[in-house]
């Protein structure tokens, strides 16, 4: 952890993860004077004909044409609560974006979390190049990352391009993604976060359990009404998952875990 009064960057692959998972630990790093900062990459509306996984989740999310300005509308209530600020960067999300043929880079939900495909790593380069600008403009202290424990390809870009750019050159601290952490989501390809940390090529890293508010997390996520049916079912699932949580980390409120990696070269 950096000293008070220090900048923290959270870098989040989409419009909830970051405060789904570390939502107790920005609201006690703000509420010490702490200035923190959530960048999410994948916040752009879809342009053009949706592809079939792109019509799939419009569905699910019932938000009309246009879902992802709902959830940014959502991200910044959730920043407000937090005391927090964030930046939207614009990257497409994997259930839209084409190859170089105008096909589907993503055809199916076991595709999105089975890994990153080679014809997406032009995207791993544009967060690559996004990710220097922003941390150019915030020059922070400390920068949080996701491990990358679901496999799901927007979060393994982000880890491709946090290792490029952050790893070895900056503090640097890895967040385990909730709810993937339980290991029952998602239910195409659940793992632990040993076997993330592992799969994603994250070297001997450093555990780090932090003390935090359950209610702040459980109040931060309820934030996000687009995603909690499809993610927990219910608020009452959203609830019990939380609760899990903090019960697997013997935590009677809640307790969030960071890993410091260690770079090789």
């Amino acid at each position: 952890m950096a000293t008070a009064g220090s900048r923290h960057l959270f870098l989040s692959p989409h419009l909830d993860d970051v405060p789904f998972s570390c939502a107790g630990l920005i609201k006690k790093l703000t509420s010490a004077a702490d200035d923190v900062v959530i960048s999410t990459f994948v916040t752009a509306d879809a342009t053009g004909t949706l592809t079939p996984l792109g019509r799939r989740f419009h569905g699910v999310w019932n938000r009309g044409d246009h879902p992802y300005a709902i959830r940014r509308e959502e991200d910044q209530r959730v920043a407000d609560f937090l005391s927090a600020r964030c930046r939207h960067e614009g990257i497409l999300d994997a259930i839209y974006r084409n190859d170089q043929e105008g096909e589907p880079v993503y055809r199916d939900i076991p595709e999105l979390f089975a890994g990153l495909k080679p014809e997406d790593q032009p995207n791993v380069g544009l967060i690559a190049r996004k990710l220097d600008e922003i941390i150019a403009e915030e020059r922070p202290d400390v920068i949080y990352a996701p491990i990358g424990i679901g496999r799901h390809a927007d979060h393994l870009s982000l880890v491709n391009a946090v290792q490029e750019v952050c790893l070895g050159c900056m503090p640097l601290r890895l967040y385990e993604e909730f709810p993937y952490l339980l290991g029952d989501f998602p239910a195409e390809h659940p793992i632990t976060v040993e076997l993330g940390l592992e799969l994603s090529g994250w070297q001997d890293a450093t555990p780090e359990f932090i003390d935090v508010n359950l209610e702040a997390r459980i109040d931060a996520a309820r934030l996000y009404p687009s995603q909690v049916p499809e993610i927990f079912g219910s608020d009452a699932g959203l609830v019990d998952a939380m609760r899990r949580h903090a019960e697997r980390y013997k935590a009677h409120s809640g307790r969030e875990r960071l890993w410091t990696p260690t770079a090789t070269h």
